[in-house]
């Protein structure tokens, strides 16, 4: 029990935190939510978007938009939080219930480096609740086959009648059921509820084509996100991510159970496919590193066979349990997010890093047209909607291919694609967020910064807005000099606005004003590794990459 309760711990020390989901994708998950209640519809095309507002779009996560948004009204944002801690901690003690007491002689040491993986997707996202749905199927189906009764198993087509309208990974659900058909267990019930949880399945929004929506759902993506990106990928172009290396200890272990298992003669082929299953996934794409968790986990385990414990497994278990502590104290008072540049401090909030630009846009009704980049396009829908529409979105299946291929990026990295698109589309007011780190980004940032067409009226450490001069003297506004900007008016709490704003700055080759905010965040932080490093040590001058 006492390792059930460590692994638990270790899960909620990196879990309690602060939360950037409306950074992501939240906001735009609260606004449809808000708009199916009100019009009793979902609705199948990109109505957040004035370049493609008829483009065809299938909804997944209609369950769950409508769900947070029921939620956050009558509870409030921050208690989401509570509710995300609840379905982490809950999946993970499912997945570890599942793992038969034979086989948990190493449950502690190959835990703790497994549940490292999770790190990687900790945002309140409809992807928790296929956590939640995959742990409760592997218990429903791993129980089942140990008591010999099959009366859970009919409670796995519900389950799936709600995962298919709630996240698009409701296909694991099916697999899992499929890999526990081939053992052969329970082979009229499980065949029967297999194809029940099929039939189940077609209930959503588009039928047939939402059944099939997993298959093609990259065929039309023009744009490439890093969650959807292989880890070997992402390396090739520098990426770092400390999760990388417990992926592939993880791999690593998975692969070395199969090995073993086979040396011993103990070949279980739904152990060795549900091992494989996890595997697959996370070697796909970065969404599916936890995986390993929810499937992997249990049947690696199970894999190795019975070891008794014995010294040592009890010393391993004892230095792992030392780690463990030691590494969760970091995550709970901070440490750990502030050497790694890290935007997070330990309480549960959900940080609307848009909020204040989005007030000034709103308070002073700038117009549109807008142009924004793609990561604070979702935010935008959300305090936008239906006054202002984007120019695009987090969604890259919901914009034709060519969109971002042919108009997205070409505008960014050619300034004078960009200037035949402002006369064609009018732009009046730009909302870019700063922190954008693509090539194309940070190339628009310098040019736009420069272009005597428009005026920046307002920046914080993540974003700037920008509005056409005639419209800024018009609105009375004060525009902002660059080179003039000093870290005195700003009052931020952390290092990181510090640092963001002296990056954004250097990046549009303002350095005398970069170098103070560089400064200022190392008089608030003198360890900051990135902000040290844009310094030469013997001549203290910025470095100019």
């Amino acid at each position: 029990m006492w390792v059930k309760i460590l692994l638990l711990i270790f899960v909620f020390s990196f879990l309690f935190k602060t939360d950037h989901s409306f950074d992501q994708d939240l906001g735009r998950h609260i606004k449809l939510g808000e708009i199916i209640l009100k019009t009793k519809a979902i609705p199948n095309t990109n109505l957040f978007s004035y370049t493609n507002p008829d483009f065809p779009f299938i909804n997944t996560h209609w369950l769950f938009e409508v769900f947070v948004y029921v939620w956050s009204t009558s509870l409030g944002f921050e208690s989401l939080l509570i509710l995300k801690i609840i379905i982490f901690l809950f999946s993970v003690w499912l997945i570890i219930k599942t793992i038969s007491k034979q086989n948990q002689a190493l449950l502690l040491p190959i835990g703790f480096i497994f549940l490292h993986v999770l790190r990687e997707r900790l945002e309140l996202r409809p992807e928790i609740f296929s956590f939640l749905f995959t742990a409760l199927t592997l218990y429903i189906l791993e129980v089942s086959l140990r008591a010999k009764r099959g009366n859970l198993l009919f409670i796995l087509p519900f389950i799936q009648l709600i995962w298919i309208n709630t996240h698009i990974y409701f296909f694991v659900g099916l697999i899992l059921q499929a890999i526990f058909l081939l053992k052969g267990y329970c082979t009229k019930i499980l065949a029967f509820v297999f194809i029940l949880s099929v039939i189940l399945s077609l209930i959503n929004p588009n039928e047939l084509k939402g059944l099939l929506y997993p298959l093609n759902v990259n065929q039309n993506y023009g744009y490439t996100i890093v969650e959807n990106q292989t880890m070997f990928f992402l390396e090739n172009l520098k990426f770092s991510d400390p999760n990388f290396l417990f992926v592939k200890l993880s791999i690593a272990i998975t692969i070395l159970s199969m090995l073993i298992t086979s040396v011993k003669r103990l070949f279980n082929v739904k152990n060795i496919l549900i091992s494989l299953f996890g595997l697959t996934m996370a070697l796909l794409n970065v969404r599916s590193f936890p995986y390993l968790i929810f499937l992997s986990l249990p049947a690696v385990l199970s894999n190795f066979g019975e070891i008794k414990k014995n010294s040592f497994t009890r010393f391993l278990s004892f230095i792992t349990c030392i780690l463990l502590l030691v590494e969760s104290f970091f995550y709970l008072n901070g440490d750990y997010y502030k050497y790694k540049d890290m935007d997070n401090t330990v309480q549960l909030k959900l940080v609307e890093s848009g909020k204040n630009s989005m007030d000034f846009v709103i308070k002073n009704d700038l117009p549109g047209p807008i142009f924004n980049n793609f990561d604070i396009g979702s935010y935008l829908a959300y305090r936008g909607y239906p006054k202002l529409k984007v120019f695009v979105d987090g969604r890259p299946e919901a914009y034709p291919k060519d969109f971002f291929t042919n108009i997205y990026i070409p505008s960014q990295y050619d300034y004078l694609k960009f200037k035949q698109l402002e006369k064609t589309l009018g732009f009046n007011t730009i909302i870019f967020s700063h922190t954008d780190q693509t090539p194309w980004g940070k190339n628009f940032l310098q040019n736009v910064v420069k272009d005597q067409d428009w005026r920046l009226v307002y920046t914080d450490d993540s974003i700037i807005v920008l509005l056409k001069t005639e419209i800024t003297n018009q609105k009375n506004l004060t525009a902002i000099d660059l080179n003039k900007l000093n870290p005195i008016s700003y009052h931020y709490n952390n290092h990181l606005s510090y640092l963001r704003m002296g990056l954004f700055l250097i990046n549009t080759q303002n350095m005398e004003s970069g170098k103070q905010f560089i400064d200022k965040t190392l008089e608030i932080f003198p360890q900051d590794p990135v902000a040290n490093s844009l310094y030469n040590n013997q001549t203290k001058n910025i470095f100019f990459w």
